[in-house]
């Protein structure tokens, strides 16, 4: 079975003006190209293709993650998916995709909108009815002040946070306290970016109903969903909640929420980089990386079953001899059920592999509690995780991608293994299967679709399109 890729290239910008101008194709054989100059309080970048498997921006919260200096935070992320697991099709697994763009650093975001998580001041109150076609900025925050000059985006499957210097802002969902206040009733959507204070924060991970900060004194803070300790400090007396209301995390259906920003019981002082998975967190630190909340299926790359771990784990690479990982530069997670490190080149993986996102055949290997090389990659040159996908930016700005197929999320790059996933790491393909997709410096994997960013500023996407 192969699936073609059909890409929309969005936004390249011309970072010297206002004007960002976006490329699409549709299923169809044309190719269009759209430029916005200026305009309205919510600019749009027309990007309109029919539902399906396609070339198109929607889908969830991935990180895409270049290489650091182990001693600095890692470089900041600029474009993010929102990823997220959801058992009914109609609410979606988190299928938007926000960009920093232009030479203002506005944000840019299009794709699901069911919770308010585009942040342009609409919701469709858990429906599709608000989805969004065209990459839109976000021109103001709720107070009405200019939104821009931002550094970083981070993408949950129902809401969305992005950092200007050390302050924090986060829009979307409220029924888990994601967004550092009280859990809200699921009708209370922000649909507008709030500023949160009092954080000095220098990096953001926006997970699958939590978010977490990097804070100047390298330490953690996290805030959300709590009750399998992805937040990293005791819950005890967090107040139960209905969120997220549509959620059974292998049939557990006790939920605890919590809005206040408390750092992380754990003794990391010397972070630089932190990531949310669905209901797990890491951290980058030393070198190494340490992640904390449930373990049942090996998230924290560390032998055990702990539906709820409260201190950070190290992951190691052997569970026998407890080595631990080191000479990390990278580290995703993408709101999802794995997560994966860079380490000179190679992409090591752990957690989940029910769809081959490990690199490894899920008929034989069902999860992994300790990171392992994906075969075939040594050298990587940045990382993106989403819920059952992996990809790599390698030399030469070529991506390759593996895990879940049924949507296009791999694009076309050969057999799929049983038609539904690949274990084996296929290169992506350029519009209508021409050539290979080059020049990449970022991946951002989503649910259901992949946005990659080219070094020359343009953004593309292949995989489902149904969230407009």
């Amino acid at each position: 079975m192969r699936r073609h890729l059909r890409m929309a290239g969005l936004f390249a910008a011309a970072l010297g003006n206002a004007a960002l101008w976006m490329a699409c194709e549709d299923p169809g054989p044309t190719f269009t190209r759209v430029s916005v100059e200026g305009g309205g309080p919510e600019e749009e970048a027309g990007l309109d293709a029919e539902a399906g498997v396609d070339a198109r921006a929607s889908d969830a919260s991935a990180e895409a993650d270049a290489p650091v200096d182990a001693a600095a935070p890692l470089a900041p992320v600029t474009l993010a998916t929102g990823s997220g697991d959801q058992p009914d099709p109609a609410i979606g697994w988190g299928d938007h995709t926000c960009v920093i763009a232009g030479a203002d650093r506005s944000l840019y975001c299009w794709g699901a909108n069911d919770h308010g998580q585009l942040g342009i001041g609409t919701t469709g109150l858990g429906a599709t009815t608000a989805d969004v076609s065209t990459a839109t900025r976000i021109a103001t925050d709720e107070t009405g002040l200019i939104f821009n000059g931002l550094d970083e985006v981070s993408a949950g499957a129902w809401h969305t946070c992005a950092r200007k210097g050390d302050l924090l802002f986060c829009w979307g969902e409220r029924f888990s306290g994601a967004q550092a206040e009280p859990p809200a009733d699921p009708a209370t959507d922000r649909t507008k970016p709030r500023a949160i204070g009092n954080l000095d924060v220098k990096a953001i991970a926006a997970g699958g109903p939590h978010t977490c900060a990097l804070k100047a004194n390298g330490r953690i803070a996290c805030f959300g969903h709590s009750y399998f300790n992805e937040l990293g400090r005791p819950r005890a007396m967090d107040p139960a909640c209905t969120a997220p209301f549509f959620y059974a995390y292998g049939g557990v259906v006790e939920h605890t929420c919590s809005g206040e920003m408390v750092e992380a019981t754990s003794k990391l002082t010397n972070a630089v980089a932190v990531v949310a998975g669905e209901t797990h967190s890491c951290a980058l630190a030393g070198a190494s990386v340490h992640c904390w909340g449930t373990n049942t299926l090996g998230q924290l790359g560390t032998p055990g079953a702990q539906v709820g771990e409260l201190a950070a784990q190290q992951v190691v690479t052997d569970p026998v001899a407890m080595t631990p990982i080191d000479q990390v530069t990278a580290v995703a997670a993408g709101g999802g059920k794995h997560a994966c490190a860079l380490r000179a080149g190679k992409v090591l993986c752990w957690g989940s592999n029910a769809s081959g996102q490990l690199g490894a055949d899920p008929a034989v290997l069902a999860q992994r509690p300790n990171a392992a090389a994906v075969a075939g990659i040594d050298d990587a040159t940045a990382i993106g995780v989403a819920d059952g996908v992996s990809c790599a930016v390698r030399t030469g700005g070529t991506v390759w991608c593996w895990g879940a197929a049924e949507s296009g999320q791999l694009g076309d790059g050969g057999a799929i293994d049983g038609g539904l996933v690949s274990f084996t790491p296929l290169q992506i393909k350029g519009p209508n299967g021409a050539g290979n997709l080059t020049g990449v410096r970022a991946v951002a994997p989503g649910r259901r679709h992949v946005c990659a960013q080219k070094t020359d500023g343009t953004v593309w996407c292949w995989g489902k399109n149904d969230r407009r």
